[in-house]
């Protein structure tokens, strides 16, 4: 008996010392020795996943924290699961621009296991990725699995996307090139931290990987896939894939990034699934990237179609659910095609609350804000990109909360006025430009997401409108 109890004891403590044993190996491997075994890497808990991913990009995630956010409304759901950014600081708050990248990092490892459920988990129902286009995304994906490089790449990309929105990052620039950064947006914050050598963890990648990334950024600096998938930028932005033409490398592994970071884009509001990789948005990045392919490969004859592609992707899930067909060669149906695609609108109901705003706008908002609509920029047609402008519609309407149709109906006007203000304002630059930029996020989140807007929308239109902040030759 006393035998068997020794024995029993020996058992227990030698399965201890083993499951210490096997904890301690598994965390002395680094990320990128992982990636020589996805299997093993996807295979770890979400908790052990992001704390190894921490391990590797400790100083890149600490300017996330710092970095601004659009904000927005909690999600519905309970939330009683800890968020990544507790998991990695549990001692501070919630910080939004960790939460959405590591929702993204979550979003490689639900990919490669084939987790579809969990991805379209708190996605809306009648909107959620259909299981084809998901099994579509792994094959796209399924190549770089196999290339531990690649992997490693592509996941640095991820983390080190938004930390142009720290802004202690752009007085480091400043003092280490003695230049002011002024008003760049954050994707051009980026680039210029890498020139300045400030983005250090690009040197552990190979030369051939860094520059694949690096050349990403630059197209991101001046083109953003997300401003066209919701039609926010205008058809002479897409002049800029020329930076990529001959790297199709290149632009695949921006695009696999630029689609993870979809996945994670309400990943501070709602952390258990992939909410914003819905089918029309899925459908809304696949026209982005043939558009920037046929661009790329000459398949497109104008920069005008190309742009036209993501718009008709659009037009054709809401046909599919009922709504009529709009004429992308008329500007009324052009401004309006706009307005949607930059709402992501995807359902009947929400389609119809958009039409029945846009009808009924006065005419004196609604001719010069559809004239605007229309201007692409191109053969000397100055066009307005109004940056954030996509957050400040949605957030406005809430087409998912809980006011009442004429509610929602009058703040979406109240938007469209606001927006016409912005993009009809005087551009006082020099020389002829292809488009100007006019960033709105200010008023998105000290006007929109105030209690004073819920109760009176009609402050946003006399809200304040923002500098012009970039300009294309």
């Amino acid at each position: 008996m006393k035998t068997f109890k020794f024995l029993t004891i020996l058992r227990s403590q030698f399965t201890r010392v083993l499951k210490i044993f096997t904890s301690m190996s598994s965390t002395t491997r680094s990320l990128r020795d992982y990636t020589h075994r996805p299997d093993e890497l996807f295979a770890l808990s979400d908790r052990d996943l992001l704390l190894l991913v921490h391990g590797e990009f400790s100083e890149e995630l600490r300017r996330l924290n710092s970095a601004y956010s659009v904000g927005g409304r909690k999600s519905d759901v309970n939330l009683q699961t800890i968020s990544p950014s507790k998991i990695l600081y549990p001692n501070d708050k919630d910080h939004d621009e960790v939460n959405r990248t590591l929702i993204s990092i979550l979003t490689l490892k639900w990919i490669y296991r084939d987790q579809y459920n969990t991805v379209v988990g708190n996605q809306e129902a009648g909107l959620e990725l259909s299981d084809e286009s998901f099994q579509d995304i792994r094959k796209f994906y399924e190549e770089t699995f196999r290339n531990p490089e690649e992997l490693y790449a592509l996941m640095m990309s991820v983390i080190i996307n938004d930390i142009g929105k720290d802004e202690g990052l752009a007085v480091e620039i400043a003092n280490e090139t003695g230049e002011p950064v002024g008003t760049d947006n954050h994707d051009m914050v980026l680039v210029k931290a890498v020139d300045a050598g400030l983005v250090k963890c690009l040197d552990r990648l190979t030369p051939e990987y860094k520059e694949d990334l690096v050349r990403g950024m630059r197209l991101g600096a001046d083109f953003n896939f997300g401003q066209l998938a919701q039609a926010e930028n205008v058809p002479a932005a897409l002049e800029t894939f020329e930076i990529i033409k001959g790297h199709p490398r290149s632009f695949k592994l921006r695009f696999m990034e630029q689609l993870l970071d979809i996945a994670g884009a309400a990943g501070h509001l709602d952390w258990t699934g992939a909410k914003k990789l819905n089918q029309g948005n899925y459908d809304a990045y696949q026209a982005v990237y043939d558009a920037g392919l046929g661009i790329i490969t000459h398949d497109h004859p104008n920069l005008r179609a190309g742009y036209d592609l993501v718009l008709q992707r659009r037009l054709d899930l809401l046909r599919r659910k009922g709504f009529r067909e709009l004429d992308l060669n008329k500007e009324d149906d052009r401004a309006l095609a706009r307005i949607l695609c930059m709402s992501s609108v995807g359902d009947l109901d929400t389609v119809e609350l958009y039409t029945r705003a846009w009808t009924s706008l006065e005419d004196s908002v609604k001719k010069p804000l559809c004239k605007a609509l229309n201007k692409d920029g191109l053969n000397g047609n100055t066009a307005v990109q109004v940056t954030y402008s996509p957050a400040l519609v949605t957030q406005a309407v809430d087409p998912k909360g809980p006011r009442s149709a004429e509610e929602k109906e009058r703040s979406l006007q109240s938007a469209l006025r606001y927006l016409e203000r912005v993009m009809s304002a005087p551009i006082d630059v020099e020389g002829t430009k292809s488009y100007v930029e006019r960033n709105v996020l200010h008023t998105l989140k000290n006007v929109v997401q105030t209690q004073e807007f819920r109760d009176d929308p009609t402050i946003l239109e006399k809200a304040e409108i923002p500098e012009i902040c970039f300009t294309k030759p």
